[in-house]
């Protein structure tokens, strides 16, 4: 989808946003309702659209580039109404059990990743067993993982390292989201979602449970 344009002093910009987390903190809501959390959120058009629809629901998008970042918070910041259940962390989601403590998120989305295509790279991979193991940890046992991509490799990749999981169930697969209606009801479009739609490219999703 092309290259992101740095912006100069990214770095610092973002933290005049009160919607960036700036340090771990294990009261980053105090109403008790469920967590969500994004790993890779992009333009933070499925984060925030999420946060607007379910007020009763508590947000978190993770992006670790900083241009990205000042995106989102400059489109939170554009909204009239603006969501209070939405909160960014700036960081790797290798920092994921710094930010949260175990067994407190509801549900991980995981939209359109980077497929990392090398084999050295693998370990990269937002489901790799490095991060299958991570997200067990965080999630309320029961829970589930949405995944969605436009890259085969990648869908391909993740089923067998779910099928070799001891810690999720495979609830949910499809080579074709946009085939299913009843799936896509309540479907939120990434950035990166309506493009590759516009190219009657297909979307692969797999949800799993812990």
């Amino acid at each position: 989808m092309g290259r992101i344009r740095k912006i100069k002093d990214a770095n610092s910009l973002i933290k005049n946003y009160g919607w960036l987390l700036q340090k771990p903190n294990d009261k980053y809501f105090t109403n008790g309702n469920p967590l969500y959390i994004e790993v890779g959120s992009g333009k933070g058009d499925f984060i925030i659209q999420s946060a607007i629809n379910n007020p009763s629901n508590n947000y978190i998008g993770i992006e670790k580039d900083q241009t990205i970042v000042l995106k989102i918070l400059r489109k939170i910041d554009s909204l009239s109404i603006k969501p209070t259940n939405l909160f960014i962390i700036n960081d790797d989601a290798k920092n994921l059990l710094i930010w949260f403590k175990k067994h407190s998120i509801s549900k991980i989305y995981l939209n359109f990743s980077d497929p990392w295509p090398k084999k050295r790279h693998e370990k990269y991979r937002l489901t790799s067993k490095y991060f299958l193991d991570i997200y067990h940890e965080l999630l309320i046992g029961g829970k589930l993982v949405e995944f969605k991509t436009d890259n085969q490799g990648l869908y391909e990749y993740s089923l067998e390292s779910l099928k070799s999981s001891k810690h999720f169930n495979i609830t949910y697969k499809t080579e074709n989201l946009y085939l299913d209606k009843n799936e896509i009801l309540n479907n939120v479009q990434t950035e990166y979602e309506k493009k590759f739609i516009a190219l009657n490219e297909p979307i692969y999703k797999i949800t799993f449970q812990s």
